[in-house]
């Protein structure tokens, strides 16, 4: 079975929900990669020891908890940082004798990339 190829807005739907994934899965790597580095010293046994899995959930848990908060001081500034590229790009088109692009369109990232973790 081949996969469907859509054109147009399904195209553009398509490629942000991937877009969405990728920045998920890199997340949840780096999340795996530090917590993991940083609560299993070693992989002599089979099964994690109670000290191993309750580091691992602290690990996990600040990372999830200070993600939501970066995420949260993120949404708080979007609107100013929107607004701010709005008037430089109709200031840039004033200068240049050019119309100015639809008031609100940004070409920026809607979603913020992977947001790295320092331990």
């Amino acid at each position: 079975m081949r996969p469907v190829v859509l054109s147009g807005p399904g195209r553009e739907q398509q490629g942000k929900q991937l877009g969405l994934l990728r920045d998920f899965l890199l997340v949840y790597n780096r999340l795996t990669e530090l917590c993991f580095e940083r609560c299993v010293p070693s992989l002599h046994y089979r099964a994690l020891a109670p000290d191993e899995e309750a580091c691992l959930d602290s690990c996990a848990g600040k990372f999830v908890r200070s993600n939501h908060r970066l995420m949260a001081a993120y949404m708080q500034l979007m609107p100013t940082l929107v607004q701010r590229r709005v008037a430089d790009l109709e200031a840039g088109a004033a200068a240049a004798g050019v119309e100015p692009a639809e008031p609100g369109v940004s070409s920026g990232p809607e979603v913020p990339r992977s947001m790295e973790f320092a331990p």
